[in-house]
Parts: C-alpha cells; structure tokens; sequence
C-alpha cells in the first residue's frame, strides 16, 4: 500500500518535470525558428553558401570558479600586496588561497590558466613582465612588476 504523501511528492515531481520538458520544447522551437531565420539571410547575401557545411560552436559548461573581471582584480590585489618577484604559479596559489579555494585541485588547474591568461593579457597592456616561454617553471621573467614600479621601488601596477 502506497503512503499518500509519498505520492503526493512524485506527482509533484512530475509535475515540475513536465513544466521543464515543455518548457525546453518552447525554448527548443524558438531556436529553431531563430537559425530559419539567419539561414533565409545567409541565402539572401550569398545564394550558393553551403549552410550544411557551418560546424555548429560548443558551448562551454565548466564549472565557472571566479566571476567576471574577478581574476583581474584578485590578480592586482596580489601584485600589489607581494613584497617581492612571483613566479606565475605563486600568483595563481595566491589567487586561490584568497578566494579560498586552495584545498580544491580541479578549481586551482582552472584558476592557474585562467590566472596565467590576466598575466598574459596585462603584460600586454604594458603593465608586467612578460612570461618567458621555454624554461620549465621559469614563471614571469623577474616578477611581476612594471619597469617604472621597478625603478621607483614601488609594487603598485599602473593598469586597473
């Protein structure tokens, strides 16, 4: 004999399944009928384009660790507070004991690509030492320090 309320909750749970499927089936049409759209536009610019041959583009569902432009400033804020040269993968340690997540290897892999990508991306704008490639753990050539920061003794990056 089946116990009401035990029922009661798997209806209810059906309930909220069904609601989603239809709700994914609505959502499913709409992009259908949004690619008809940009297909029919395609063809009228270029009549001959093969739609057939557009590699349709992955999303990416990884597990989102820090929130955006947040690895930037946590980036500064280590720079800023060091007392002296870090290699890249001190930054990112640094970066995940900050946001606390030093006792999670899947999170520190993803945080140290992410972290090496902001260095990467600021050296770039001219405000740190380009990472040497080549040398195994050889991080950022003399820290991560501007030349200006270096020559007035000042840890503090002009970008923000």
């Amino acid at each position: 004999m089946a116990e009401s309320h035990v029922v009661s909750g798997l209806v209810a749970k059906r309930g909220e399944l069904a609601g989603e499927a239809q709700h994914c089936r609505r959502e499913l049409q709409r992009l259908a009928d949004a690619l008809g759209h940009l297909d029919a536009t395609i063809r009228l610019f270029d009549p001959d384009y093969d739609l057939g041959g557009i590699q349709p583009r992955k999303r990416r569902r990884g597990q989102r660790w820090v929130a955006p432009g947040e690895c930037q400033r946590l980036v500064l804020e280590v720079l800023r507070d060091t007392a002296g040269p870090l290699s890249d993968q001190g930054v990112a340690v640094a970066v995940a004991t900050r946001k606390g997540l030093q006792d999670r290897p899947e999170a520190q892999a993803a945080l140290q690509k992410t972290t090496l990508a902001v260095l990467r991306r600021l050296a770039g704008k001219g405000c740190g030492a380009r990472p040497r490639a080549g040398r195994r753990g050889a991080g950022l050539g003399g820290g991560v320090r501007t030349q200006a920061a270096r020559r007035s003794g000042r840890r503090v990056l002009p970008c923000q």
